[in-house]
């Protein structure tokens, strides 16, 4: 991606301990698998490691140790919480020096196959016989990186074993690199006679990542901006020069890089760390000796002597805004050195003080200008290199507005630096950088992994990183004592850096066909010399591949988790429901932190078709609008300095019972420190009480910035639009998601926007806030730590009874509504065309709802399908990046492909699904059901973080006592109730499916001649 022996048989006493009341506690906690901190002192060798450094981290509650290893000088992190979701990481610095996609190639070749595990792609298997809450490898401009987490301890150690076994000692096999890369090979692999064409899973995946506008700028940016070393080139893969890539070229780059010297090793979490270090260094590390990692250094970026600009020409858009205002520009400049912690904190903080919400100085001069679309999704500072950058950018410009860009940024930076930051936006800043302290999310591990790797990378001080407090309060010190410190720095490195860049692009409509004849070309170059027998080799390996790709594996070679390892019960989350002035609410108690959670529900089920339509935008404003008593920027002030936000989304709350029925919402949420939640009271109460939305000229500026957003990553998420798209076409309840949050909702939008009745448009908006801002139609939950229960409760009841309310309504009731489709006689498709040069296909089936016995098996069988059928078929023999099969609580199972070069014959091997259960069935062995499980139990049993404990229950219905017997229908499933739902939902002419597809046009095969499919073509200009 772009961007394990059991505890007792590793266990062994270590010659290394310096007393025996060392080991003596690291072998007691590994009795019960409890972390063994307390043996790691500085200077202490454990197992070929040597602690060079144990800090706390009070402000997280962490104990961090710096280890190296003596032999070959790996780094190793440790971070022990008290926290049972435990990462692993094993992080290498790559540093490619041209753009074939080498360290990217590699990352997916390692995992396909090793010395211990001589299987196809054991990391893909190892997805279903583990309760992994991650798993996966990513490449980044200079580093690539293997984490994964799991709260199970045996889990934790398979996984290790697979991840270091796949980096030290991969096969590297020749047909894997030709899969994985890039290989010539003929369009139909069987036919000599067909076309040569270029394939392979990066080839297709970088190609995919350049539909996005977005991708494409952002990486010129770096590349232009940071043009002297690594990042001067595109580490993912450039489409049209991955072909020049060896695989010698390959080999000696994992030689080079994948290196332990070269290596650091990241844990985090509550169990124990000596058996991590014995078995890496056994098994590993020793059989090594050190090699100085030289070659990987990156210096850092030498500065200009004056700014520069550039324009160039991207891609048309045809979702997007018209032509003429498909236009992008920033100005970005060259900051501090990654490991200068405190100025990376400094310049972090001015960022989000200068971009930040409607009170920064360039919101207020880019965004209330209302020229544009708003900022683009690049603006902000970026840490991930070893020179960090700052960026602001509008997108949504007319070509003329481009200047004007560049303009208001030196108007604006120079009035900061005459002027200073208004008092009340630093403390609104300062205020989320504490309360982000006290958030907690689900994967704390892994976003510490994430944040850490570019000073791991370079060999900071992460534990300088780690002490955000420290930084914060030296940073407050600064300013208490010099009251134009910020404006100084702001002079120092926004006025005064030569090293700027002012990037521009525009649209080309002929962009996609101009790719198409550049690669048609490389092609050509590729093909024109081929003699008889060089064009006889490629047939021969494309069927040799072809072989490997349909050979059954021995998967018993790798390690496995076993029933016994799933929980056989559900943690359970204390709650109390009652009616708190008159209110149905339901208090969830957990570890909190010191902040509350706060969701509600405002039923829409009332609500006409087209008032319904309007919602999403409605959300989208409430909070920005401003309110009879503050304007917008007052009230975003207030809210910022007191709250995380306040949030408001439609909701469509699929009925676990009948198929087509959903109850219709408005969700609100938001969070706050516990000592702020009468302020966050007050502000819910502005909205409900004082709305006033009157100020057109903000109105336009939200739309414009709301059409942005909605359009903005859509060919990134081109499945989930695809999957939309056909499940509307088969079930009423997804039908009514795909028309509030899909491709038709965005349609729906851009008709709105072109008609420019703003006016009228607005006074809907406004007629529409007062129908559902009724407390007679809502119900609401909070996550508060029960120690604090006494405190907040009465404030919440204080907020309830001030709310307004039409007592005359029917209060408080959940009422569902059905919206069932016409029957379909035939097979409905849609092709929603966009010039992109890849597809995203999918299909959908009606079958049963949530509670259903079938739903269960349908679940497993989902699961089941994706890794034994659909990821051989889609990604391994067709190239698609990716492909599955999923099951919505709605009832519809869908399948799915992306970033795939393929659109037909994606869609039949959609529809072979049924043939292929009935020829496989009989093979599908107890250990392929098993693992089938294992990748349901991975999302049902997900770690939930405090602020969503019980939401399964109050946004979706699913009681602990639901979802318990969900579980246990889950481990109940066996092969004769697979069979049974592959024959009823999959085979015959009862089947009620439909298909969608986004992507180019296609003249391949004519959709209007598919038997027994009606297919719309759609095409938006």
């Amino acid at each position: 991606m772009w961007r394990i022996r059991h505890c007792n048989q590793l266990v062994r006493k270590s010659r290394n301990y310096k007393c025996k009341s060392q080991a003596a506690t690291v072998q007691k906690s590994l009795e019960n698998n409890a972390s063994d901190i307390e043996a790691f002192h500085p200077g202490a060798n454990i197992h070929g490691f040597v602690v060079e450094d144990l800090q706390k981290i009070n402000v997280f509650n962490i104990t961090a140790l710096h280890l190296v290893h003596t032999q070959t000088k790996a780094k190793y992190i440790h971070l022990y919480r008290d926290d049972n979701n435990n990462v692993f990481s094993i992080n290498f610095r790559t540093t490619p020096m041209d753009s074939t996609g080498l360290p990217h190639i590699l990352e997916h070749l390692v995992l396909c196959g090793s010395e211990l595990y001589p299987v196809r792609d054991p990391f893909f298997k190892m997805l279903n016989r583990s309760l992994a809450t991650f798993m996966n490898a990513m490449t980044g401009s200079d580093y690539t990186i293997y984490p994964f987490s799991t709260q199970n301890f045996t889990d934790f150690q398979n996984l290790q074993k697979i991840y270091l076994d796949a980096v030290f000692r991969p096969k590297l096999n020749n047909l894997d690199f030709m899969q994985e890369g890039w290989r010539l090979e003929y369009s139909d692999p069987k036919d000599p006679n067909s076309n040569l064409i270029i394939k392979g899973v990066v080839y297709n995946e970088m190609k995919g990542v350049y539909s996005e506008n977005e991708n494409i700028f952002v990486q010129k940016l770096q590349n232009l901006i940071l043009p002297d070393h690594t990042y001067g080139v595109i580490s993912g893969g450039d489409p049209l020069v991955i072909p020049s890539l060896t695989w010698d070229d390959l080999k000696r780059f994992h030689q080079k890089c994948y290196h332990p010297s070269n290596a650091r090793f990241y844990s985090y979490g509550n169990f124990p760390l000596s058996p991590s270090l014995e078995y890496i260094n056994s098994e590993y590390l020793s059989k090594y000796q050190y090699s100085e990692p030289s070659d990987t250094i990156v210096p850092s970026q030498s500065r200009w002597s004056k700014p520069k600009k550039q324009h160039f020409l991207g891609r048309f858009e045809n979702m997007r805004e018209p032509f003429e205002k498909q236009n992008i520009c920033c100005v970005s400049l060259l900051m501090t050195d990654v490991l200068d912690v405190y100025q990376t904190f400094l310049l972090q903080f001015i960022t989000e003080l200068l971009v930040k919400g409607p009170n920064s100085p360039l919101y207020k001069a880019l965004i209330d200008s209302n020229f544009s679309g708003g900022f683009t999704t690049c603006t902000g500072f970026d840490t991930q290199q070893r020179d960090t950058v700052f960026t602001v950018g509008l997108q949504g410009l007319e070509k003329g507005d481009i200047d004007k860009v560049v303009t208001l940024f030196d108007q604006t930076i120079g009035e900061v630096i005459a002027n200073g930051f208004e008092e009340k936006h630093i403390e609104s800043v300062l205020h989320s950088y504490e309360l982000s302290i006290k958030h907690q999310t689900e994967n704390f591990g892994l976003s510490l992994l994430f944040g850490l790797t570019p000073i791991l990378n370079h060999d900071g001080s992460y534990f300088d990183v780690l002490k955000v407090d420290e930084s914060m309060n030296r940073l407050k010190t600064h300013l208490a004592d010099d009251k134009e410190y910020l404006q100084k720095a702001v002079k120092t490195y926004f006025a005064s850096n030569t090293h700027r860049l002012s990037l521009s692009m525009g649209p080309d409509k002929n962009y996609e066909l101009e790719q198409q004849i550049l690669e048609k070309k490389l092609i050509e170059d590729k093909t024109k010399n081929l003699s008889g027998k060089d064009k006889e080799l490629i047939y021969t390996k494309g069927l040799e591949l072809l072989k490997e790709q349909s050979e059954k594996q021995n998967t018993d070679l790798l390690p496995s988790l076993e029933m016994k390892h799933i929980n056989s019960e559900l943690e359970h989350i204390p709650s109390l429901k009652m009616k708190i002035g008159n209110m149905p609410t339901t208090i969830y108690s957990a570890n909190t932190n010191g902040v509350t959670y706060f969701k509600g529900i405002l039923s829409t089920n009332d609500l006409s078709s087209e008032q319904q339509m309007l919602l999403p935008l409605l959300c989208y404003i409430l909070p920005k609008m401003g309110t009879k008593t503050m304007d917008y920027r007052e009230f975003d002030s207030l809210m910022r300095r007191k709250t995380g936000g306040l949030h408001l989304s439609p909701h469509i709350g699929d009925s676990l019972f009948l198929l087509h029925s959903y109850e219709p919402g408005v969700l609100l949420t938001s969070y706050c420190l516990d000592e702020n939640v009468e302020s966050m009271w007050y502000l819910w109460n502005q909205l409900f009480s004082m709305l006033d939305l009157k100020n057109m000229d903000r109105f336009k500026t939200l739309v414009q910035l709301y059409m942005s957003n909605l359009t903005q990553g859509l060919a990134d998420s081109g499945h989930i639009y695809s999957m939309q798209v056909s499940a509307g076409l088969v079930s009423g309840a997804a039908q009514q998601k795909e028309l509030l949050s899909g491709l038709h909702h965005i349609t729906y939008m851009k008709g709105l926007v072109k008609a420019e009745n703003y006016e009228h448009l607005l006074l809907d908006l406004n007629n529409l806030a007062k129908l559902i801002f009724d407390k007679n139609k809502m119900r609401c939950s909070l996550n508060i730590s029960e120690k604090n229960r006494s405190t907040i409760v009465p404030t919440y009841e204080t907020f309830i009874n001030s709310l307004p309310g039409n007592t005359f309504g029917k209060p408080n009731e959940n009422t569902f509504h059905t919206n069932q489709p016409s029957p379909l006689k035939t097979v409905r498709c849609q092709h929603h065309v966009l010039n992109i040069p890849v597809y995203y296909c999918s299909k959908a089936v009606l079958t049963v709802p949530y509670t259903n016995p079938e739903f269960a098996s349908l679940r497993v069988l989902a699961r089941l399908l994706s890794s034994k059928y659909l990821h051989p078929e889609l990604r391994e023999k067709q190239g698609a990046y990716g492909g599955g099969a999923r099951l919505s609580t709605s009832g519809v199972f869908s399948f799915f492909s992306y970033r795939d070069p393929h659109c037909y014959q994606t869609l039949e091997v959609f529809d072979q699904c049924g043939h292929w259960l009935e020829r496989e069935i009989g093979n599908i062995s107890d250990q392929d059901v098993l693992e089938a499980k294992l990748g349901v139990f991975q999302a049902v049993d997900a770690p939930v973080p405090p602020s969503e404990k019980g939401a399964n229950e109050f946004l979706r219905g699913i009681s602990p006592d639901i979802l318990q017997h969900h579980r246990a229908e889950i481990m109940t499933v066996d092969v004769s109730g697979l069979r049974k739902v592959s024959e009823k939902y999959f085979s015959g002419d009862k089947v009620i499916a439909s298909k969608a597809v986004l992507g180019p046009k296609t003249e391949s095969a004519d959709a209007t001649n598919r038997e027994g499919e009606s297919w719309t073509i759609l095409q938006s200009e």
